[in-house]
Formats: structure tokens, C-alpha cells, sequence
């Protein structure tokens, strides 16, 4: 009976009757309750047919059944994160690559299941180490190319991205993700071209072209980037993203009013885009209207709460205020994301002064004044440098 099933169960999958093969495993699992791999091919099967809630029961008992079988492990994972169950789905494919740790499918799937909960340096680990199993595999050099360019690490994500460029030429949101890399690692010559052989096959792609006028941008060339993306959001008059570098590059001609009315259309097209209420808030900066650039700071590190150049500025607009309490707060937030700024060290160190707090000041002086010593540090090997290049 079994050997009967087993056989139609192969002869639907064979003929792709999903449906077929499905039935013959619910009966194998229930002549075979203890049957770790039954249990697997039966979630596997619903959750291939939509059905990867009614599936996770299936995997947690082929768990339960064979704990050091990997495959079901990492069937448990996908299943929820398909279920919107990311920190579930991250601890069972994690469990799935310590079982295997040679299988690079599951260190893909748990690079990238890191690269979407945005923790980029667990990212990066899994998938550098996914890249050496996989070394053909296009999707994961894009990946890790993804994490680097998170990191701001951008002449590892530029390498990423050309490889999955290499592997995969004709895929064209690879290459505008490796031309965005080229510009934002100094390259916006190179980058123009990769949007430019992209745009020769697709020619109406408003993404990239959005992207020609960030390139533009990057170059220094505004007026470029002003033709460009006005005459794209025109066209396009919802498109956030055009009248945000719209804004971007009247504001680095100087032209306030332009400026502000771009970054207003961009923030009301789309409220989640944080960079847009920052460059918002110092266009409202500029013109000296303090309240509505704090609103517009506090709209960017509500959308993004790692936002530290945002919780920066924030903490010194409320200081320059006297929101000594909101400014400590903000500043404090910053710091503690990894902020590097000596200045924003100083200006808590005051605050914390004037509040009483003298271990928290001393501690931030001491941590601007380590932070001046490191740069003067690398100032002075950079010109040492430089005279050792001199004298050959």
C-alpha cells in the first residue's frame, strides 16, 4: 500500500498534478504518523499550492519527528516567512544552515530573509559566505551587493553588483542597481552608461530615467538634472521619486522656492520616504521656518528610526530652540546608532552639563574629543601619503 502510494504520489509530482500528489501524501501521512519525510513533501505541497500557513503545522512535526533534518528546517523557515513571521522564520533558517552548512541555498535564503529585517552585517556574513557556494548565481551576488550597499560600504557593493551584472546581463533592475552603486561610490560617468544601455532596450523604464537625473546629479552637472527630471515629472506628475531629485538639485543650485515646492509634491506622493522630509527640513532650515522643519525631521525619523544624520539635526534644531530635554533625547538617539559626529557629541555634552547629568557630559566630551584625535589621525596619514608619493 505504501510503496503504491509513494509511487502515484511521484507519478502526480512527475505529471505536475499538485493537487493528485497531494492527496497520496495526506494518506502516506497518516499511514506512517512517524514519517519525519512525509510530513516534509505534504507542507512542501501546500505551501507550493498557497497554503504556506496550513503548511507550517506539517514542517514544526517533521521538526519535531527528525530535529537534525535540515531540509525541513529550512521549509519551516520560508513557510513563515511567507506568513509574515520574520524572526521565526530567520531562528528556523538559521537552524537550517547550522544543520548544512555547505547547502548555499539556505544561506541565500537566510542572507536575504536578513538583507528584509535589516540586519545588514548578518547579511553580509551569510551571503559572502553563500557567494563562495554559489559562485554563478546571480540573485545572490545582487543580494549581497544590497547588504554592502545598506552598510554604505559601496566599492564591495559596486564588486557585488558587476558580478550579478556579468552573470546576468539582460536582467535590467540588476544593472540599475549597479549603475545607482557606480554613481553613489563616485562613478556617476560610469553609472550614466549602465542607465543609458538599459534605456536603449527600454526606453520608457521611468525609473531609470529618474535615475539619469540622480546621476546627473551626482556629476555636479544641476542644470542637466533639472531638464531632466522636469521634464519627467511632467510627464509623470505621481512620481515621488522624480520630484524629490527634482528638489534635491534646485536645492543645490540655491533655488529655495523650487526646491521646497518639489520636496512638498515628493512628501505628500509618498509620506514614507524619509529622505524627502529630511531634505525637506532644511530647505524650511534655510528659509528660517524652524517649526516646520522640525515637524519634517520628525517625519523622517518616524519613517526611518535608524535615521542618524536626521536624529541629528533634530536634536540640534530643538537645542537652538531651548527644547533642552527633546534636543538630549534626540541627541542621545543619534549617538547611540553609531553617529560619528564630534560636534553632536559636544552639543550633548553641554546639554548634559547644563542638566546635572556631569558623568554623561564628561563621557560625551571625552568620546568628541576621541573622535577629533581619530581624524586628525587619518588627516595626518593621508598627507604623509601624499609627501611619500612626492618624493619617488
Amino acid at each position: 500500500m505504501i510503496q503504491q502510494l509513494e509511487a502515484a504520489a511521484r507519478q502526480h509530482l512527475a505529471s505536475h498534478d499538485a493537487a493528485g500528489a497531494l492527496a497520496a501524501y495526506q494518506d502516506l501521512a497518516r499511514l506512517v504518523p512517524g514519517s519525519a519525510v512525509y510530513q516534509d513533501e505534504l507542507g512542501f505541497l501546500l505551501a507550493a499550492t498557497n497554503h504556506a500557513a496550513d503548511a507550517i503545522p506539517h514542517f514544526q512535526k517533521a521538526t519535531r519527528l527528525a530535529p537534525s533534518m535540515a531540509q525541513a528546517w529550512y521549509h519551516l523557515g520560508v513557510a513563515l516567512w511567507l506568513t509574515h513571521q520574520a524572526d521565526s522564520a530567520v531562528r528556523d533558517l538559521r537552524k537550517a544552515v547550522e544543520l548544512a552548512p555547505g547547502h548555499g541555498d539556505y544561506r541565500f535564503r537566510l542572507g536575504s530573509a536578513y538583507n528584509e529585517t535589516g540586519h545588514y552585517v548578518e547579511a553580509i556574513t551569510e551571503l559572502s559566505k553563500s557567494a563562495k557556494q554559489l559562485p554563478g548565481d546571480a540573485a545572490v551576488w545582487e543580494a549581497l551587493g544590497l547588504a554592502y550597499q545598506r552598510q554604505e560600504r559601496f566599492p564591495e557593493a559596486r564588486d557585488a553588483y558587476r558580478r550579478a551584472v556579468e552573470l546576468d546581463p539582460k536582467n535590467t533592475a540588476v544593472r540599475n542597481s549597479y549603475g545607482s552603486m557606480l554613481v553613489k561610490s563616485g562613478d556617476p560617468a560610469a553609472g550614466l552608461k549602465e542607465f543609458r544601455r538599459i534605456l536603449a532596450g527600454e526606453p520608457d523604464n521611468v525609473h531609470v530615467q529618474v535615475n539619469v537625473g540622480y546621476a546627473y546629479i551626482a556629476a555636479g552637472d544641476m542644470k542637466a538634472a533639472v531638464k531632466q527630471l522636469s521634464e519627467l515629472s511632467r510627464k509623470h506628475p505621481d512620481l515621488a521619486s522624480a520630484h524629490y531629485d527634482l528638489g534635491v538639485a534646485y536645492k543645490q543650485m540655491d533655488d529655495l522656492p523650487h526646491a521646497r515646492t518639489e520636496l512638498e509634491k515628493a512628501v505628500t506622493l509618498a509620506p514614507t520616504l524619509a529622505e524627502a522630509h529630511y531634505t525637506l527640513a532644511l530647505t524650511y532650515l534655510d528659509g528660517g521656518n524652524t517649526n516646520k522643519a522640525i515637524d519634517q525631521l520628525r517625519a523622517a525619523v518616524r519613517e526611518r528610526p535608524r535615521y542618524v544624520e536626521a536624529w541629528s539635526r533634530l536634536g540640534t534644531v530643538l537645542k537652538d530652540k531651548g527644547d533642552a530635554g527633546g534636543a538630549i533625547d534626540a541627541l542621545q538617539r543619534s549617538v547611540a546608532l553609531g553617529g560619528k559626529d564630534a560636534g553632536v557629541y559636544n552639543a550633548l555634552g553641554l546639554l548634559l552639563r547644563r542638566k546635572g547629568d556631569a558623568a554623561g557630559s564628561n563621557e560625551a566630551f571625552a568620546r568628541a574629543a576621541e573622535i577629533r584625535r581619530s581624524e586628525e589621525f587619518e588627516k595626518e596619514k593621508l598627507l604623509r601619503k601624499g609627501t611619500a608619493r612626492e618624493t619617488h
